[in-house]
């Protein structure tokens, strides 16, 4: 079996020069039946009403929804079922969901969002129901056009107490029995780069190592949690809670943007930041609240840029209350080139298993040096094979590299990419 292995990018930054970067990982390489739908009765009415269960009456108004009937009729019926004194709790969710959709149909975009977002809050104590999944995705493709979270990564333990989290502990005092209680709510972001790889919200451990200044043999009774959501979507779950905790928003312009709607629980209005960002800066920002810990924000024109704008807060000794810009690398980052080479690695395999029909031990090296211009399009392409017997490869590389389409950046950025290739 013919293997892939990717071992190193190096790029280049009008003079800046990066450090080689080892990413050594391997890779190895019924039918449907006829539509009724215009000989069906329309779905409501598909049987007398004295017959429907809830369940069935909230089955056939999301059938009479997907139908396009008349959105009047489906939004009465599922109003009807939704207040049905049979109803369980689990069929009221349901039947929640399908009014929002009804309500939307007919025009009424409020009250479609807002009967989301009242189903999540009624759910506020859950971390997951059986339609949490549902609700999430329905609030976000209202308020986005897209249902779709993007992904994050995964997130290191044990952080170390950066400069600010020391700064953000004046705002957690002990009760009278002598306890510090911090919340920490973290809003979108992902959770390599949501603080605890560099501590930058470790209020837990500022609080302890303030208290070892002052008193080391002292016990230091700390009760401390942070609830991370990778979306804005938690805002409506936590929303009992914004106002004791300390909360943390992430915002890029790759599908972490917050919507309006939640304007009042940001330090800036989400128009002001979006402007902000637009001009290739990263941003930070802070709003006191009497008697709360602050709100903090974290922006960035690109997903990837963020943890450089975190590791400016990081270091950060009081609140950027007047928000402040942030330079952020203007070309592509690593784990951006990363990606995008990755997601065409199935066209390098079926380059490289042409090779081998003819050449069972081809081996070797091949280079990929490009230019991504500002828009992300691949310029100045070349692919390089290193051994005489993967040279035939070249072409196609090349051509495969052609098609690659990157972030958006402010300027071009040069990468040298090293693929390797051993038979399996």
């Amino acid at each position: 079996m013919a293997a892939i292995q990717e071992v190193s990018i190096m790029m280049k930054r009008f003079g800046r020069g990066f450090a080689l970067v080892s990413l050594a990982s391997t890779f190895v390489l019924g039918c449907a039946g006829e539509g009724t739908e215009g000989t069906e009765a329309p779905a409501i009415q598909a049987a007398p009403a004295g017959e429907a269960s809830v369940a069935l009456r909230i089955e056939r108004v999301a059938r009479a929804l997907d139908r396009g009937e008349d959105p009047k009729q489906a939004l009465d019926e599922i109003v009807t079922a939704l207040t049905h004194p049979a109803a369980t709790a689990t069929e009221q969710d349901e039947a929640t969901l399908v009014q929002s959709r009804a309500l939307e149909a007919n025009g009424d975009m409020e009250g479609a969002i807002s009967a989301v977002e009242a189903l999540l809050a009624n759910h506020a104590g859950d971390r997951e129901w059986s339609f949490s999944s549902q609700a999430e995705k329905r609030l976000r493709k209202l308020l986005t056009g897209s249902e779709d979270t993007p992904k994050r990564r995964l997130t290191p333990a044990e952080p170390p107490v950066s400069i600010f989290a020391a700064e953000l502990a004046k705002y957690f005092p002990a009760d009278a029995g002598g306890r510090y209680r911090v919340r920490v709510l973290v809003f979108g972001g992902d959770r390599q780069v949501s603080g605890d790889r560099i501590g930058t919200f470790n209020v837990d451990g500022a609080l302890r190592a303030e208290k070892e200044k002052t008193c080391p043999t002292c016990e230091v009774n700390v009760q401390s949690t942070t609830n991370r959501e990778t979306s804005w979507v938690g805002i409506v779950r936590a929303r009992a809670e914004l106002a004791s905790s300390l909360v943390v928003y992430y915002y890029d312009l790759e599908g972490g943007e917050i919507p309006a709607r939640y304007d009042a629980a940001l330090p800036l209005p989400s128009a002001e930041i979006k402007a902000r960002l637009a001009k290739g800066k990263g941003l930070v920002a802070a709003k006191k609240r009497e008697g709360a810990p602050p709100v903090i924000l974290i922006a960035a024109p690109r997903f990837a840029q963020l943890d450089n704008v975190e590791t400016t807060l990081a270091g950060m000794d009081e609140l950027p209350l007047e928000a402040t810009s942030v330079d952020v690398p203007e070309s592509l980052e690593a784990e951006e080139i990363q990606a995008v080479v990755r997601s065409h690695f199935g066209a390098f395999r079926g380059c490289y298993e042409a090779v081998l029909q003819t050449n069972p031990a081809a081996s070797g090296r091949i280079l990929l040096d490009f230019k991504v211009d500002p828009d992300g399009h691949v310029a100045s392409l070349k692919a390089t094979a290193e051994s005489a017997a993967l040279r035939s490869m070249e072409t196609c590389m090349r051509d495969a590299a052609q098609s690659f389409v990157f972030p958006a950046a402010t300027k071009e950025t040069s990468v040298v990419y090293p693929v390797l290739y051993t038979p399996g």
